[in-house]
């Protein structure tokens, strides 16, 4: 369109009239603006009567590839965001008013390197107006229908918005989940019905937190979450293979949280990555500022992808440490050994089980859980194969395993533990574990350690000599196997270790 003025008229493009009219609405002056593109006063004027014709235009084009300095003139990528996190918010049933709107759009000008702009009110009330945003109280039937929806809404429109500069090995989903170390089969009976705070079954309770990514790739380190700051197992012991934190109750706490997050922004950073991390919106995974290059992005509450995900990555990782578990059980019954399984063992355990879970069986439950990755994993898994046999093996050994528990079952029956920290005190199950905690007694600790303690004094640190005839031992077992080379030269690295390193 051209514009009514003098015999000559200037053309004026689409993307100088969209510049023009976000430079009057950003307070120019009118004549410097008018000076500055060579048109009339009443040239501009006209351009400012029929901006929304204007806008009309830029619409439709806004997208074209070929555009992109527009989308950098009017904030089109501004708008989109802001409005993408207006609907979600509403999805969510939270309150938005005009300044939480005002704060919002200036957080992502700032994000999206807008450094010139400044949401003023008379910039919030034209994109209110564009977009015919009301702000008025949302009646409860209708809150109560939304909140329904709202986390696949989340999963629609949300995650779609903030994964889009990620590739999928680089999008990480994590989560906690309780686990009752020690726990043999036939102490189920004992644990069914009760808490973690009643009887012996709580001085064995640990929370694991796993993390993988999203195309199966990468499994982040475990956390693992004791209430022993130094067991007795650990003693001499310089190195895990998970990390370990320690609190009264072994729960994440958003002390433990943020130093965790900070470590793998520190792993990532290290690796020159950028990666976004999924976490669900629990009371102890809070903020954490300055993150280089981690983005914490937090999922609404959403029961259903917690459980979808516990019947996946979690449930696998579970259902193998079990079966660990069992055959260790099963191993001293049968060498006429006492069973004793400290939490160094436990951690060692659950690292090589982790190892073991399939990529299939993480993007299985990534899909699951609505994330909806395309991919051509099959998701079969193999950690029921044995199921049968591993049980057979068992009671023929006189274990005793409860009539009709699956391993699976078995495996799934500390799932409902408490993992994180209340911001409140109605969580009273523990109530009277947290006061013997904070009475801070010394022998207390001790008797929640005392197979630690037991064991590690009747198991002293090896000698150098002592691990290199061990070495020896699994070299001559090795080459008596039908094995690729891979192994044989790890035990090369472990022998050079040894000899150069660890100290006689």
């Amino acid at each position: 369109a051209e514009l009514s003025g003098s015999a000559a008229k200037k053309s004026i493009s689409i993307e100088e009239k969209i510049d023009i009219i976000s430079a009057v609405e950003s307070g120019k002056k009118k004549a410097d603006v008018a000076a500055k593109y060579g048109i009339k006063k009443n040239s501009l004027s006209s351009i400012m009567k029929n901006k929304e014709k204007v806008l009309e235009a830029f619409e439709s084009l806004r997208f074209d590839p070929k555009r992109k300095r527009l989308r950098t003139a009017f904030y089109a990528d501004l708008e989109e965001a802001l409005m993408k996190w207006y609907r979600i918010a509403q999805c969510l049933n939270v309150p938005v008013n005009g300044p939480m709107l005002r704060l919002k759009a200036n957080d992502f000008a700032q994000k999206l390197g807008h450094s010139d702009f400044k949401c003023s009110n008379g910039w919030l009330d034209r994109f209110k107006s564009r977009y015919g945003l009301v702000f008025r109280a949302q009646p409860v039937e209708a809150a109560a229908a939304t909140r329904v929806d709202a986390p696949t809404l989340w999963y629609q429109n949300v995650l779609p918005y903030y994964l889009n500069d990620y590739q999928p090995k680089n999008v990480f989903y994590i989560q906690e989940t309780g686990l009752l170390y020690q726990m043999l089969p036939h102490n189920t009976f004992a644990f069914k019905g009760e808490t973690c705070s009643v009887g012996t079954l709580s001085k064995e309770r640990i929370t694991v937190v796993v993390g993988t990514n999203m195309d199966g790739s990468e499994k982040l380190p475990l956390l693992v979450i004791g209430k022993n700051k130094s067991p007795c197992s650990f003693k001499d012991v310089k190195s895990l293979p998970v990390d370990y934190e320690a609190n009264d109750m072994a729960w994440m706490t958003s002390e433990v949280f943020e130093q965790w997050v900070r470590k793998l922004d520190d792993r990532f950073q290290a690796q020159q990555r950028r990666v976004v991390i999924l976490v669900d919106s629990l009371p102890a995974h809070t903020e954490v500022k300055n993150l280089k290059s981690v983005k914490l992005v937090f999922s609404p509450p959403d029961y259903s992808s917690r459980t979808a995900t516990k019947q996946g990555v979690i449930r696998s990782l579970k259902v193998k440490y079990r079966h660990c578990l069992i055959k260790r059980f099963v191993d001293c019954v049968e060498g006429n050994k006492e069973f004793m399984l400290t939490l160094l063992d436990a951690v060692e355990m659950l690292y090589l089980c982790w190892r073991e879970v399939t990529p299939e069986t993480i993007v299985k439950s990534y899909n699951e859980a609505g994330f909806r990755l395309e991919t051509k994993a099959n998701g079969n898994d193999t950690e029921v194969e044995s199921d049968f046999d591993l049980i057979a093996h068992a009671q023929a050994a006189g274990v005793e395993f409860p009539e009709g528990l699956s391993l699976e079952e078995y495996a799934a029956l500390d799932d409902g533990l408490v993992t994180y920290e209340m911001p409140t005190n109605n969580e009273r199950m523990c109530a009277k574990e947290r006061t013997a905690d904070k009475a801070g007694t010394r022998v207390g600790d001790e008797d929640e350690d005392e197979g630690d303690r037991f064991q590690g004094a009747e198991q002293p640190l090896p000698s150098k000599n002592e691990a290199l005839s061990a070495l020896d031992t699994l070299r001559k077992f090795l080459r008596s196997q039908d094995t690729n080379d891979s192994l044989h030269d790890s035990l090369a690295d472990l022998e050079n270790f040894i000899q150069h390193v660890a100290c006689k």
